[in-house]
């Protein structure tokens, strides 16, 4: 029952989220987002992971969530733009973000199953993909850790639901 309960959730969230995501303008979004990154990404921004954003453009493309964040770094933070123009995109599914940021899934992995797609700037986009290799999902807030386990315990028990439909022969839609 609770992989169903959860199966439920990992299908309906996006488009749940979708509308606080639209109607929260980048003025509001912005400031929100950069201090959450900021500090989630404290040790890596400290240790100059990140220094190859300067004067670069990154997108985080979300297209179940029909969402971009455009990131720049100044003066060593982490800044989000109002442009969609971008010099590399990196794009994913929610889930697959998740499974990420937990380390339960690698970038590699997910790149070469096509879940993980960048675009642009070749260079930018293997310091990207490298910086992501790269992350401690120790090294992170414990409070972001604990919330990124309570997502990835869902996304799991969501997974376990579709292959039991699955494995019965079921229909997945």
């Amino acid at each position: 029952m609770l992989a169903l309960v959860c199966r439920d959730i990992c299908q309906h969230a996006p488009s749940l989220l979708k509308i606080p995501l639209h109607r929260l303008p980048h003025r509001l979004q912005g400031p929100l987002l950069e201090q959450l990154l900021n500090r989630v990404l404290a040790e890596p921004l400290q240790r100059g992971q990140l220094d190859f954003l300067t004067g670069a453009r990154l997108q985080v493309l979300v297209p179940d969530l029909d969402y971009r964040l455009t990131l720049t770094l100044e003066q060593g933070r982490l800044r989000s733009l109002a442009t969609h123009e971008a010099d590399v995109i990196i794009r994913s599914e929610l889930q697959d973000l998740i499974r990420l940021s937990t380390g339960e899934l690698d970038p590699d992995t997910l790149f070469f199953r096509r879940r993980l797609l960048i675009t642009g700037d070749t260079e930018l986009g293997l310091a990207c993909k490298n910086m992501l290799d790269s992350l401690d999902p120790d090294g992170q807030p414990a409070w972001f850790r604990r919330l990124l386990g309570l997502m990835s315990a869902v996304v799991r028990q969501a997974d376990m639901a579709v292959q039991t439909k699955a494995g019965r022969g079921e229909d997945n839609t």
